[in-house]
């Protein structure tokens, strides 16, 4: 992909470089980027502070109105992402824009903006009809495919609450998915793969979101089910046609329309892997389609796949259906399995799921050894917790030199087997370990192993600076004795992180002051009082309910917000239109990622402003689910320490194909700058976190092998190869 020159703002529209998803357009080039221009910066500073005043509203929509289309379209997703039902009235004529890029834009604000809350003015929710009406107008006479796949995915997101507007948009997108004469499309005569992935998924967020409201109608269910079989005519190219048949599989398995002749015919499709692990992933459901022998020659075969993706699911599949029946040999087998996804996955199943089979213990104390001092330490670990749960008897040799080992991660694991075997004087040694995620661990078992008599380790825990730590102890001492100790512990915890005026401290501060009201009392109102002009409005409200709490009086906020971080300067965006992030794993392997700076410029300045500041030098890959993601980036190596400023989402129309890039939240704007990777395509993240990069396919390989402790020991940005711009 040809990127624009360093000086233009509108740089172009992020495009996958396979058919992962449906295709987005690219901007034409504009004038100067954002911060060039007043009219720019202004729309930077008001998207970033979410339009804190009316004036900041009116200048979006003014801005919207620009003939320069850069300035439009950011005015037009600075809009959309208020999410504000009162800004739609002003987004819907741009859905006849003559600009393709623009109307594209449109459809994702108004998508975007009807996500708030329901007008005053509207109790009975007509509004929506109104943008429905819209939207299935636009689609009818879209002439571009890709705009039209965009106008579909915008549609299907609309909060719809009546089953008739459900089924209005399920007959629209079928039609679609056939490329119905109805359509101008559709008589164009073009072949418009990309509407038809369009149509796929749409109907799959359609039937997710709202199946609840309605399902999908019979028709549009047939339909699916062809698409997903092979039995609809093939459009496009190998890739668009494998595309389509694994957006409409996913489709249809939310509408529920899967059957059990679908099943069957995609488990055994060897053109694509991706299909044929969502397949396995289906039959290894709760509710499989298919039972009994059959049932079980498919998982057999499934353990036995090229793939690891599908072999992962078909383990799953077996430890839920068959192992009672057929053993624990098939499980064993897979630990020498090329993947350490699966046989990490073979391992713990040999804890959980293989209760009173003897070569499965014994299979465990071999594995169950001490890690080396450097390297890897996985296999050992996970051997040692399930170890625990098996036979605990074997595991007291084992557990004493893992619980010393020099790596926190063993440590940490050594405390899950402590845990698992109630041994209470490893738990109470490794509560005071000089990691905290090791501490976080013990706290719970020692809880419910010693009950009150466990108040110093929390209060020792207090004492720590870790938010996890931090917000892990203040929840688990619910219904624990209230004592002075354990109330100034509480208090002084929750000092000591206001004082860091840090965004990402919300979640540890709202759980100490909720255990403040069981411990505090009247007595300490003066220590909470200056929290009802905190920084954060969810810490105020929470102090303010503390109080009443302890007072029965009302207590008023007024917060006092912190400074946001600068705006980018016209030379930062030059370097994240034109260079790429470099991830610079300890094992000397390369993560390049493409970044996306016109759907999610703030996100992109911060990973460089990170980078420069050296802020991810080793750090791990702390979070690793097996199909779904790898997440990293914490300087804690958990979910609650980030960088201090939280950034604001930057939702966008990229889907979280395999290989994306996304930040990481714990709810709406609280980016942290910790990130994952999408392993699959995961469209259930779709239009709920920034998506702000994507890893060309040829350094998947890299990521698919990431683990738990993983480091990365740089991050550079250069100028990307040729092959990749």
């Amino acid at each position: 992909m040809q990127r624009a020159s360093i000086l233009l703002l509108a740089l172009l529209t992020f495009v996958p470089d396979n058919d992962q998803q449906p295709p987005t357009l690219t901007n034409p080039p504009g004038p100067p980027g954002l911060t060039g221009t007043p009219q720019g910066t202004a729309i930077l500073r008001i998207e970033d502070a979410r339009a804190a005043t009316p004036q900041d509203v009116a200048l979006l929509i003014e801005s919207a109105r620009s003939s320069q289309l850069f300035i439009q379209h950011a005015a037009l997703r600075a809009l959309g992402r208020l999410e504000r039902r009162d800004v739609v009235t002003d987004l819907l004529p741009y859905l006849r824009s003559s600009s393709s890029a623009t109307r594209t834009e449109a459809a994702n604000a108004i998508a975007q903006a009807m996500q708030g809350d329901r007008l005053p003015l509207d109790p009975a929710g007509t509004q929506v009809d109104g943008v429905l009406t819209v939207f299935v107008d636009a689609i009818a006479s879209e002439r571009e495919a890709p705009v039209l796949a965009e106008m579909a995915r915008s549609m299907a997101r609309l909060p719809f609450e009546r089953p008739e507007q459900v089924l209005r948009a399920d007959g629209l997108l079928g039609k679609v998915l056939v490329l119905s004469g109805e359509l101008t499309l559709g008589r164009a005569g073009s072949s418009a793969p990309a509407a038809i992935a369009g149509a796929a998924s749409a109907l799959e967020l359609l039937a997710r979101k709202h199946i609840t409201v309605s399902p999908l109608s019979e028709n549009t269910v047939d339909q699916l089910r062809a698409l997903a079989t092979g039995r609809a005519k093939a459009v496009g190219s190998p890739n668009s046609v494998r595309s389509a048949r694994r957006l409409g599989f996913q489709a249809l398995v939310a509408a529920r329309g899967l059957d059990a002749d679908g099943l069957r015919t995609n488990l055994t499709f060897a053109d694509d892997e991706m299909v044929r692990r969502l397949a396995m992933q289906a039959l290894a459901g709760g509710g499989s389609l298919i039972t009994g022998p059959d049932r079980a020659d498919h998982l057999r075969r499934g353990l036995k796949d090229p793939s690891y993706f599908v072999r992962a699911e078909a383990l799953r599949g077996y430890i839920r259906h068959q192992v009672k029946a057929d053993g624990c040999l098939p499980i064993t087998e897979m630990l020498v399995d090329p993947s350490e996804h699966v046989v990490l996955a073979a391992l713990d199943a040999l804890g959980d799921a293989c209760g009173g089979d003897e070569k499965a213990a014994n299979r465990l104390i071999g594995e169950a050894r001490t890690p080396p001092d450097r390297g890897s330490w996985r296999r050992e670990s996970h051997a040692l917790v399930a170890l625990a749960k098996r036979s605990p008897a074997n595991l007291a040799i084992p557990l004493l030199s893992h619980s010393r080992h020099n790596t926190w991660q063993v440590r940490m694991y050594a405390a899950r087997a402590a845990a698992a075997a109630n041994e209470i004087a490893t738990l109470e040694r490794l509560a005071y370990d000089d990691h905290d995620n090791v501490r976080e661990a013990t706290l719970m078992p020692l809880k419910r192993l010693k009950g009150n008599a466990a108040e110093p380790y929390f209060v020792a825990a207090l004492g720590r600076s870790d938010y996890q730590l931090l917000r892990t102890a203040a929840r688990e001492m619910n219904g624990m004795r209230v004592t002075a100790g354990a109330t100034g512990a509480l208090l002084d915890a929750l000092k000591q992180v206001t004082s860091q005026r840090r965004d990402t401290s919300r979640d540890t501060r709202v759980a100490l002051l909720e255990r403040l009201r069981e411990f505090g009392a009247e007595r300490h109102r003066e220590q909470l009082l200056p929290l009802l002009r905190d920084f954060d409005p969810d810490v105020a409200a929470a102090a303010a309910t503390t109080l009443n709490a302890w007072t029965g009086e009302a207590f008023a906020i007024d917060p006092q917000p912190l400074t946001r971080p600068t705006l980018p300067s016209v030379a930062e965006i030059a370097i994240v239109t034109v260079q790429e992030a470099v991830l610079v794993m300890e094992s000397g392997r390369e993560i390049p990622i493409a970044l996306d700076p016109t759907n999610a410029l703030m996100t992109s300045i911060r990973l460089l402003r990170l980078t420069k500041a050296n802020y991810f030098d080793n750090l791990t890959f702390h979070r690793i689910v097996t199909n779904f993601i790898v997440q990293g980036g914490s300087p804690g190596a958990n979910e609650y320490m980030g960088d201090g400023p939280y950034l604001r989402d930057e939702i966008s129309l990229r889907s979280n194909a395999r290989g994306t890039v996304g930040l990481s939240t714990r709810g709406r704007d609280t980016g942290d700058a910790q990130f994952f990777i999408n392993l699959v395509d995961n469209p259930r993240l779709d239009f709920d976190y920034t998506v702000f990069g994507r890893i060309p396919a040829t350094h998947m390989s890299v990521v698919d092998e990431i683990q738990e402790g993983d480091r990365i020991i740089d991050v550079k940005f250069q100028r990307a190869p040729a092959s990749r711009r």
